[in-house]
């Protein structure tokens, strides 16, 4: 991207501020984004709060614990990346709802027949999460049986939710 990915602008705001906003207006709260390899300006991501690891190269599991570190008592979690800040509210929105519903299930967005981000993990699996070895995945949860058991989707019509923002091109096709 020629800079840290989380501070490539899009519509006048980095990727993490834009994620930040669409969290912030979903009703997310409290919104945590976790620092690896680059500093992140506090004030492009109020009113979050930012979370340091220390281990971001060995790899996103770390980052994902670091974000998860001493929040208790949350009855579920959404895990989001900074690649895709052009998520719709609108996808935000029907994954907290999605959640109202059924608050057990781990939640994900489909759209067509592709699942895809953000995730949203209830209470009684944030546990697990932070157990995980650095080497392990969200995947490798999520293929757990008893986690498997509780996966649901929802459709959207967001394809936002299986792009990834990696690369110029992929910037420059993104609506201005």
């Amino acid at each position: 991207m020629g800079a840290p990915k989380a501070l490539v602008h899009w519509r006048g705001r980095s990727f993490v501020g834009n994620v930040v906003d669409r969290a912030v207006a979903a009703g997310c709260a409290p919104v945590v984004v976790v620092q690896g390899a680059h500093p992140i300006p506090v004030d492009e991501i109020a009113p979050a709060t930012i979370r340091l690891n220390p281990r971001w190269s060995e790899g996103p599991t770390t980052s994902l614990q670091a974000g998860l570190g001493g929040l208790v008592g949350l009855d579920a979690v959404v895990i989001a990346t900074i690649d895709r800040p052009h998520l719709a509210l609108a996808t935000w929105q029907a994954l907290l709802a999605a959640h109202a519903r059924e608050p057990e299930a781990v939640w994900q967005p489909r759209c067509g027949t592709k699942r895809g981000h953000p995730l949203l993990f209830p209470g009684w699996l944030l546990p697990r999460v932070l157990q995980l070895a650095p080497t392990q995945t969200l995947h490798d949860l999520l293929a757990s049986p008893e986690v498997a058991a509780a996966r649901r989707v929802f459709d959207v019509d967001d394809p936002a939710v299986l792009d990834n923002i990696d690369s110029p091109d992929d910037l420059a096709r993104l609506p201005a």
